[in-house]
């Protein structure tokens, strides 16, 4: 019977974990069923991975060794010298690899896959030589991938029933992808990294079901039993039931993979590290469990070398690289790492300028009978004070901690660290390679500010937004060539029902645009913001009918009086709080905005605007 290639996509950090799932194929998948075993280099840095592979990876075959092949990403059409995404590229290339292989079907793994026991051809056909899948109800962020996917390829599909599933392993039929490239290269006219590029709620695993239903539903091209892996996700599962039955499934006979995301392994609680342990020891992964502990340990805390702790990028040498890979803006205009070390404080006057700033804007909006919030968004390098080496045993005053200490009244200032930090251990609140918190960290702000308000205001639950695994670049990484990656945590609502209605099409100070809420029952607020707000905004227009955005750090007078909101809400960031803003005298949002030609030149016209009805 013809044999199956698998594929695996990879790429520099995975290196490690990738060890494990290729002990488990020499012991467990046998030359008759495996023809080549396809590596994909995803490394931003090509050459870098390709080494890594070569020189710790390659090695540890020998059943299999004349099976392996190593490909490039640039290979199958993604240009990381070009600034390709690197999560966009790896769903691109499980789809990709199709070109490469002459078999009837591929077995697509991820490198935390690993398998622990015998695989079958039975495991993956039926008698008759029909493929073997599995059946999942998606909901959440994943339903809105699926509707999308099934519109691109025109297909009426019951999203509220099961569907094909969207995690490795995956049994492909090669003909059926290579059919799916060549539809998308002709409706497109580019490939498939470039369609998901476009339109980032399509997910190769969920085209890959919508196309096959196009071309005549699941049932004609696949066969379906039990799930066959065993997964402990980042965030899932969450109760110690369901961690036992996970765990537990381990021991079923038609379970043949077990995997561990990256995350959840500095989440495993002793007991659970303990049958982990002991299931890899069985199944002839580990020789004792001391080793397959100390493998756990690894994947928790990766070997740092103490040279690399503090490396100054390429460029402009305004990041340094902390532990953990982490970078953190340095040597910048705003002294960050002296404000954090104390060495960079307020004058005694500017901190009474901004106690009187900050109780003057309270009284503005109060006497108009509107709640005033100021928010300081805590630095990266005070929710990761652990990863900034040149912050040890650095306990000083900031200028956060000046500025509240003169305050008479905290009750309309909110600093969410303590939030932050907690946050983090369920997902990545600020981007490890980014200056910005992600949209899960800009989550947690919006919860805060909801909660401090003190009014009526409805917010948005856990059970209404969903946290998102991605691998990406981000502001500081881009400094390095090639460009550093990381993974962070999304955040998407569901089930939105407020939509952004315009813009001025003006970039950072002096953007202004405009949130409707399909709710009119609601309140309206004016966010005042700097960078801070990109990711924040898109939570905060389902609490309020009307969101108006005004890239600007001062209370701008004109714009509340005009539009006459319900909730002023001001936020910036820590690192910003040396300068002390003049509401009154300093140049308008409005200004700027006619200055970079922004197509609208009045509050009264924002105004307008925001009166339609979604």
């Amino acid at each position: 019977m013809e044999k199956i290639d698998l594929a695996v996509v990879f790429y520099e950090k995975e290196i490690d974990i990738l060890t494990l799932l290729v002990k488990s194929l020499e012991l467990h998948c046998d030359t008759s069923l495996v023809d080549k075993i396809y590596f994909i280099n995803n490394a931003v840095n090509q050459s870098e991975g390709r080494e890594a592979f070569t020189s710790k990876i390659l090695p540890l075959f020998k059943t299999f060794k004349d099976a392996v092949s190593v490909v490039d990403a640039v290979t199958l059409g993604v240009q990381h010298n070009d600034g390709a995404n690197p999560y966009i590229a790896q769903q691109a290339l499980k789809l990709s690899i199709a070109t490469l292989s002459d078999k009837s079907h591929y077995l697509v793994l991820d490198a935390k896959n690993h398998l622990i026991r015998k695989l079958r051809r039975n495991d993956l056909f039926t008698e008759d030589g029909k493929p073997i899948s599995h059946l999942q109800i998606h909901g959440g962020y994943l339903k809105t991938c699926l509707e999308e996917s099934c519109k691109y390829f025109e297909v009426d599909v019951d999203t509220n029933k099961q569907v094909l599933p969207t995690v490795t392993p995956y049994l492909m039929i090669t003909s059926l992808v290579r059919e799916l490239l060549e539809e998308v290269k002709k409706r497109e006219g580019t490939g498939i990294y470039e369609l998901i590029l476009k339109n980032d709620k399509l997910t190769e695993f969920l085209l890959y079901f919508a196309y096959l239903t196009y071309r005549g539903g699941k049932s004609h091209f696949y066969s379906f039993e039990p799930k066959p892996y065993a997964t402990l996700f980042t965030r899932w599962p969450e109760s110690e039931n369901d961690i036992k039955r996970v765990l537990d499934s381990t021991l079923e006979d038609g379970v043949w993979t077990f995997s561990v995301h990256s995350k959840r392994f500095e989440q495993l609680k002793s007991n659970e590290i303990d049958f982990i342990s002991n299931l890899w020891v069985e199944r002839g992964l580990f020789n004792n469990v001391g080793s397959a502990k100390k493998f756990i340990e690894r994947q928790v805390t990766p070997p740092t070398s103490p040279s690399q702790e503090m490396t100054n990028a390429a460029g402009d040498g305004k990041v340094v690289e902390g532990r953990n890979r982490r970078l953190f803006i340095a040597n910048d205009s705003n002294d960050v790492i002296k404000q954090h070390r104390g060495e960079k404080l307020l004058s005694n006057s500017q901190v009474k300028a901004w106690r009187r700033v900050i109780e003057t804007r309270h009284a503005f909006c109060a006497a108009k009978g509107i709640a005033y919030r100021l928010m300081v968004v805590p630095d990266a390098h005070a929710v990761h004070k652990e990863d900034l080496p040149q912050l040890d045993n650095i306990s000083a005053v900031r200028p956060i901690n000046q500025i509240t200490s003169e305050l008479y009244d905290h009750s309309y200032i909110s600093y969410p660290l303590e939030e932050l930090v907690d946050a983090t251990n369920i997902g990545e609140s600020y981007h490890p390679v980014d200056s910005h918190y992600t949209a899960y960290g800009a989550y947690i702000c919006y919860k805060r500010i909801i909660k401090d308000l003190r009014i009526n205001i409805p917010s948005l639950t856990g059970n209404q937004v969903e946290f998102i695994t991605k691998l990406g670049t981000g502001d500081l990484g881009e400094k390095f060539e090639p460009h550093r990656t990381a993974e962070y945590t999304e955040c998407v609502v569901k089930q939105g029902r407020a939509k952004k209605v315009w813009n001025n099409g003006v970039t950072n100070r002096g953007h202004m645009s405009v949130w409707v809420n399909a709710d009119t029952s609601l309140p309206t607020c004016i966010l005042f913001t700097d960078s801070y707000g990109w990711k924040i905004q898109r939570f905060l227009a389902e609490s309020f009918s009307k969101l108006f955005i005004i890239h600007s750090p001062l209370l701008e007078h004109e714009a509340i009086d005009i539009l006459k909101p319900d909730v002023v809400v001001s936020l910036m960031a820590e690192r910003f709080l040396i300068y002390t803003p003049k509401d009154i005298f300093d140049k308008s949002a409005m200004q700027f905005a006619d200055e970079k030609g922004g197509d609208i030149k009045s509050y009264e016209e924002i105004l307008s605007v925001s009166n339609v009805h979604i």
